[in-house]
């Protein structure tokens, strides 16, 4: 047995030297997995389960009021379905090295103007890293204990970026808290970093009716005053809008239903003849200036029928907040959450990243956008969640 580890462990880092550069490898073969190819980490009150394809996040379990374990994120029962997802990123996978729209395909670091792969607006503009961006990759482990995983990645020069970008993404779970450290080393060449990771959640494990939307649940973004502009392709216009009180966009002044969100967007998904209406905005964190990141959430999520709340706390200064939609793709529910498919507003995610399109845009000055060997890119991302009627040790 301990011959057949080590043949695969050897097998495995030649494989991946070969093919990506990576000398993880051998560890990434030790690890162990459980039954569905996935690597579980908990504490109490949390368990995960990640597919090292695209760094997926694949369950995220978490007892509800009721006292019943509920699985409240997308995914896939089995890891090794992921590499045929088509979906960029991959379902509940990382966004890098640039999350959202990059316009024109192109950027400018120490006056050199770099040109990288378009996969959107028939090539002449880059979307979530590209056609290899890291939600596409697979990422060897460096480190596996019972509540902590550490995914390693080497982008060599994918998408026409230039150099070598050394990422790390460690995921750790403590009492009914789960936090992403992001942490890249840019090599040999400057280039921009805007990194996130996907979730869709459905706080009620999609158990809460029939349709398994989240419509009932409440939303609240505490520090999204404001919003990016974009044009009619989604690619930002540079302009920042206010968002009202009372209006559209006004998840700051109080709790939202996610559904009476959606049902103002109607009338505009009719004109624009969208075939689903579903919550899609940037909206711009607005940190204190002095204060600490982590003492004022920038999203409140939370459910009636689980009794599950989730609070975001992050460094990052904007947050893309959409809905499921089926132009994302059919996706079935795994199979304890039930059957059938994920319905248009079925989940939601709330990804974390940097001002969209910054790099292309220097009037929005002082934005890091570029980094090289003189700066390692660091940001994190704390979940924590509680449950009504539920107490830490019971």
């Amino acid at each position: 047995m301990k011959f057949m580890k080590l043949s695969a462990a050897v097998f495995a880092a030649v494989k991946s030297v070969w093919t990506r550069g990576s000398p993880f490898a051998a560890l990434t073969a030790l690890w162990p997995m459980n039954d569905e190819g996935k690597y579980v980490i908990q504490a109490e009150g949390i368990r995960l389960a990640f597919s090292n394809h695209g760094a997926a996040l694949t369950n995220l379990w978490i007892n509800d009021t009721h006292g019943q374990e509920i699985d409240i994120v997308l995914g896939l029962d089995d890891a090794r379905h992921y590499p045929f997802q088509t979906s960029n990123p991959v379902l509940n996978g990382v966004i890098g090295r640039y999350a959202g729209y990059m316009s024109g395909a192109s950027y400018e670091a120490d006056g050199i103007e770099y040109q990288v792969t378009g996969n959107a607006h028939n090539g002449t503009s880059l979307f979530n890293g590209g056609d290899e961006g890291w939600g596409r990759q697979t990422w060897d482990i460096a480190t596996h204990i019972n509540n902590s995983i550490t995914f390693v990645l080497f982008d060599r020069k994918w998408n026409g970026f230039p150099g070598i970008f050394a990422s790390c993404l460690t995921h750790t779970v403590t009492p009914y808290q789960w936090r992403i450290a992001f942490g890249v080393t840019p090599l040999l060449k400057p280039g921009p970093i805007n990194l996130s990771q996907q979730v869709f959640f459905n706080l009620d494990g999609f158990k809460s009716n029939a349709s398994h939307q989240i419509l009932d649940h409440k939303l609240r973004l505490p520090l999204a005053g404001l919003r990016f502009d974009i044009d009619e392709s989604g690619i930002p216009t540079g302009d920042i809008k206010s968002n009202k009180k009372g209006g559209e966009h006004d998840f700051w002044s109080g709790s939202r239903l996610v559904g009476d969100a959606v049902d103002e967007k109607a009338v505009e998904c009719v004109k624009s003849g969208k075939r689903d209406c579903v919550l899609d905005a940037t909206y711009m964190l607005s940190h204190k200036e002095l204060g600490d990141k982590e003492d004022q959430a920038a999203a409140i999520l939370s459910s009636a029928q689980s009794g599950v709340t989730m609070e975001l706390y992050t460094d990052h200064d904007a947050l893309h907040v959409h809905t499921w939609s089926q132009e994302n793709g059919e996706v079935g529910l795994k199979k304890k959450q039930g059957s059938g498919k994920v319905p248009t507003n079925g989940a939601i995610s709330l990804e974390m990243q940097d001002w969209p399109d910054a790099v292309n845009h220097p009037e929005w000055r002082n934005r890091k956008t570029i980094w090289g060997m003189d700066g390692l890119y660091t940001s994190f991302a704390t979940y924590k969640f509680s449950v009504e009627g539920q107490q830490k040790g019971q």
